[in-house]
Formats: C-alpha cells, structure tokens, sequence
C-alpha cells in the first residue's frame, strides 16, 4: 500500500485538475470524478491501516518492555547511539521510529524515537537489571502530556492534535445562506462557502549538551531532568510560533501575524492600556460572531502589571483587573507569556514609538497545535569531544494554525 503522503499529494493533484474542465466536457469530469473517488477510497483504506499500526505499535512496545523486563531508558538510548552499539530495548525502539517515519514520509536524520515511547518514555519496572532497570518509579512522565503542560496556550484552551498522518484540512469558516420565499414559489439556495485552512509538518529543532557522566547515570531524577530540559525547550518554541510565527523561513504563522486577525487600537497615538481597550477587543469578537469556546486574554508580564495597578474608572481604585477572582480579566480567563512582545513599533521615521506591548484576546480552541511522529534525534559525539559532552539535536515536526482569523483581536500598541 502506498504512503498516506503520497496519496495526498496526488489527491491535491487531482483537485486541481477537475478544477480545470470545463463543465460541459461531461465524459471528461465523470471520468476525473471516478478517479477522485479511488484516490478517497485508497485514502481512506490508508488512514485505517495506520491507525491500527499504531494501535499495534502500542501493543509491540509494551511488550518488548516486558521480555526486557524493564522500561526503556532515554538515557541508555542516548548514550549508545554516541557509542555507535544501540542493542537491546532500544534498538528494537529505534527500529520502530525508522518504521514509523517510512510510514508517515517523513526524512530521518538521526536515530527517531517513535511516538509510542513518547506516549510512555517511563512505566513501572519488572526487575533489577543493572543498566537501567532500576531507573523507574510507580509515575511516568510522558513527553506530549509534559509539553502541554507547559504551555500556556494550552491552559488557555488550544487544540492538540497528535499522531497526525500527511497534511491535515481544517474547516475554518462556513457560511449557509437562509431566507424566505411565498408559498409555492422557488427556493433562491446559495450554497454553503467553507475556507479551508492546512495544517502541514514543520521540521523544528532542539539542541543541547549533556557530559558523558550524565548519561552514564541509572537515576530515574536524571533521566526525568533531562526530559525536562528538552519538553521545556520544545514548548518554548512551540508557543513563540504560535504567538509570533512569520509564516516565513519554515516558521508556522502566528496569531499576531496572521492575516484576518481583528485590530484594535489604544489610540492614534499608542497609549497606556485602559479599560476602553480591553473592552473593545470584546466587542470585536461579540461584532464578528466569535466570543465563543474558550475565550481569555493573553499578554506578557508588562501589560499584566499595569491591568493590576491601573484604576479602572477615573473616579475609583479599583484595578482594571482585581486580584480576586484571580486570572479574570472582564470576566474572562486571563494568563501571560514572555512571548507576546513588549518591543513592537508603530509608525516610522522620527514618529515612530517602540517598546510597545501586545493584549490578544480569543477563542483559543480555534489555535491548533499538531505533532507529526516521533523524535528525530542526532547524536554528536565529537564536537565537543574536548570537554567530553555530547551535542544532542532533537527534530520534530509541528505546526500551528490559527484556523479561524476572527476568533482573535490583538492590540499592538499599548505603552507599558
């Protein structure tokens, strides 16, 4: 059976070329059509033979775990692939990351830790074995679980899609017309209008040092700080996209970017954050049809302070956002990252103003965060031979869509 990538592709291929008869060529778009249902079909068949792969990947991985009669250890992993000997566990694992990258078309650079044990990179231990048996306690951290854990976005409501296969088409918008008409007389029937937004893999990367020493130790605290160290750099990256993305230079587009957002202004001159601003991104929203799902505000720590210390009316002091209850703000969840900028410009030349903030307020279930497999990761031992570390380059593939522009209005002018 072909891969999921290659039928896509050709699926695509076909779209457009039925786009391109003319209407009237009967023959020729019955035959186009009859060819798009085979290519649906083949699709279909494909994406029902991957999700039982994975659902037999599951089951090979856990029991692998059991005849080694201990959990597969990252560190071990890590440590002899730098070596150049992977066995045991880990090699069996590494070959079924190279099985599931062929799968999903995806290029391998390195040795690739699949996503079942991204799923389960920790259980519970069967015996003592030296090298690594005894690493496990009863939890298990598992890598996409921990991403989201730290990012914000996801406390902000985000949606995140996992064990993603090809190109993924999200419906973004639809509109269906609706009307009257006198009894008896035609129907005037507009048909329904869907933009359709794609998300598609993006290769990212993170890359760090560990000393030899490191990874010859067994402890399940030193195996859980590395993991540690390596989900907090993948979130960070994530969310900055999400936030920032140019849309260029491989980056996904992020909310401030992305075309079709709503505006809001502080004024023609940028001005400190007020009530007025808050409020109109609300009212951006309630005129666009789109307060709806998990709406909230997000800001960095800048404009956060002064939502606390600035009097919402001028004739009271009470703060725009009080401490209680806490993380509302006009009645709305409410959080901060460091990755939405304090260091925007408006305007040019001698009347430009910098250092300015940005307040985004949204339906965050329409900002989607997808993870193509496994881990792709790079061993280099030589580089830094000379102080006996070890530079690890893990790729991933990810992508951020914001898939419904008007569920998002962002101010980026606000002195803070």
């Amino acid at each position: 059976m072909r891969k999921i990538a290659e039928i896509r592709n050709d699926l695509n291929a076909k779209i457009a070329e039925v786009k391109a008869i003319d209407r009237e060529n009967v023959e020729a778009m019955e035959a186009a059509t009859r060819e798009l249902e085979a290519l649906v079909a083949e699709l279909n068949a494909a994406n029902e033979v991957e999700a039982a792969e994975q659902r037999a990947a599951e089951n090979k991985f856990n029991q692998m775990q059991k005849n080694a009669g201990r959990s597969f250890s990252l560190l071990k992993f890590i440590r002899e692939i730098a070596a150049g000997n992977l066995s045991g566990l880990e090699a069996e694992v590494a070959e079924m990351g190279s099985e599931e990258y062929r799968r999903l078309g995806l290029s391998q650079s390195g040795t690739v830790l699949p996503n079942v044990a991204l799923r389960s990179i920790a259980g519970n231990n069967y015996t003592t074995a030296a090298d690594g048996g005894n690493l496990i306690e009863t939890r298990a951290p598992r890598w996409v679980d921990l991403l989201k854990q730290k990012l914000v976005l996801n406390q902000m409501g985000a949606t995140f899609l996992t064990d993603l296969v090809g190109n993924v088409p999200v419906i973004s918008s639809a509109q269906i017309a609706a009307g009257w008409g006198a009894e008896g007389a035609d129907a005037s029937v507009t048909k329904a209008s869907f933009a359709k937004a794609t998300m598609t893999p993006h290769r990212n990367f993170i890359q760090t040092a560990v000393t030899k020493d490191l990874l010859r130790q067994t402890s399940f605290d030193v195996e859980g700080y590395l993991i540690e160290l390596m989900v907090q750099a993948h979130a960070n990256l994530i969310e900055n996209a999400a936030i920032n993305g140019s849309g260029a230079s491989g980056q996904p587009t992020g909310i401030l970017n992305k075309s079709g957002v709503l505006s809001v202004s502080t004024g023609s001159t940028p001005a400190a954050i007020d009530w007025a601003a808050v409020v109109a991104l609300e009212t951006q929203l309630n005129s666009n049809n789109s307060n709806k799902g998990r709406v909230g505000y997000l800001m960095n720590p800048k404009v956060w302070g002064a939502l606390k210390t600035t009097a919402k009316f001028a004739s009271g002091d009470t703060p725009i956002m009080p401490e209680n209850p806490a993380n509302r703000l006009n009645g709305y969840y409410a959080d901060f990252s460091n990755f939405v900028p304090s260091n925007l410009t408006k305007g040019s030349g001698s009347s430009a103003v910098n250092n300015l903030s940005a307040l985004i307020m949204g339906n965050f279930q329409d900002l989607y965060i997808g993870q193509w497999g496994g881990l792709d990761i790079v061993v280099d031992p030589y580089t830094l031979a000379k102080s006996a570390q070890i530079v690890l380059t893990l790729n991933a593939w990810n992508d951020v869509l914001v898939a419904e522009p008007k569920s998002f209005a962002v101010c980026k002018d606000i002195v803070a």
